[in-house]
């Protein structure tokens, strides 16, 4: 069970240039569409998003040839539950770092790719920001035309699916997959409505099932949404859910539910040994203390309980050597 199913959902989709191709050209401009050759679509390495946000937003950068020279491609997948106002802002800074790499890459270099930046966006909201790096600087009305050749101006492509209604983002000319994952995003607030519609979309999921490798991308589908739900009643939403996918899926859905299953009881499993082991070691430690410096105080013993495995270890190790108690406990 992953802590971001989102992340890893739309990476498994649309990290394939096929399916990334068929999405892209549904929310760039035509002009630019019709100059980039999305034959020539590549996936890049590398992730450019702030760790800290890695839990509300994924990425994916392409190459592609636009006439004689080639352009980057960034999409930013944002799923907050609400719009965040410094989004181009932070896109700008993504794409500074996209550049520093190009550079690094390509030392000689005297010139940088283009960007095209684009922001595909789910949330309880729907998008409610800024979409230009201009309309963020702080200026007194009628002066940014004054200074505006002097200030960064970009404009990202947003596609916000937030309010897109189930038969737009199934009449997208885009692959079977893409469309059903877009979907799965669509709904992924509220996984008992993404169950309850699904039967409506079971076309759709015979089109991936016949698809190269349909079954697999179709596995990838039903452990996320196995992932997102967390329903009081876990068998009455396994059955829903192999009721509105159909008997083709069966057989995928029960062995991901044992499999995740199994994973929760493992996981279990192991923050109980650690946690036993961690309890261990802090009664070894309050032992030698004792032996060192005699009978300790309650606020002692209670700050040694509540220590965690780093605290214990470096304890442990200054114990023999340090000349007080205190000196022991001091951190460094």
């Amino acid at each position: 069970m992953t802590p971001t199913p989102h992340d890893a959902l739309f990476k498994a989709t649309f990290s394939q240039p096929e399916h990334a191709a068929a999405a892209l050209r549904e929310v760039l401009p035509a002009a630019v569409n019709a100059r980039i050759d999305f034959a020539t679509l590549a996936l890049q390495p590398g992730s450019f998003i702030d760790q800290k946000l890695a839990a509300s937003q994924s990425d994916l950068l392409f190459s592609a040839r636009l006439g004689r020279t080639s352009v980057f491609i960034y999409v930013l997948f944002e799923h907050q539950s609400t719009t965040h106002p410094l989004i181009a802002f932070r896109l700008l800074e993504y794409m500074v770092r996209i550049w520093h790499g190009y550079l690094e890459r390509h030392p000689r270099s005297t010139r940088i790719p283009a960007i095209l930046p684009v922001v595909l966006h789910h949330s309880d909201t729907g998008w409610n920001a800024a979409i230009a790096f201009q309309e963020l600087i702080d200026l007194p009305p009628g002066t940014l035309a004054l200074i505006a050749q002097h200030v960064p101006h970009f404009r990202f492509v947003l596609d916000d699916i937030s309010a897109e209604t189930d038969e737009a983002l199934r009449a997208r000319a885009m692959t079977a997959l893409g469309r059903l994952v877009l979907w799965c995003f669509r709904h992924a607030r509220r996984p008992d409505e993404l169950v309850a519609r699904l039967s409506g979309w079971y076309e759709v999921v015979r089109e991936v099932r016949r698809a190269p490798g349909g079954g697999a991308a179709l596995a990838r589908v039903w452990r996320y949404i196995l992932n997102i739900a967390d329903p009081a009643q876990p068998r009455e939403l396994l059955q829903r859910l192999l009721a509105a996918a159909g008997p083709e899926a069966e057989e995928e859905i029960v062995t991901i539910a044992d499999y995740l299953r199994e994973q929760g009881r493992l996981a279990g499993e192991r923050e109980g040994r650690l946690a036993g082991r961690l309890d261990g070691q802090r009664s070894t430690l309050l032992k030698l203390l004792r032996l060192r410096f005699g009978e300790l105080s309650e606020p002692v013993v209670a700050r040694v309980r509540a220590a965690d495995a780093a605290q214990v270890e470096g304890w442990t190790e200054r114990v023999l050597t340090s000349p007080t108690l205190e000196d022991v406990l001091t951190e460094r």
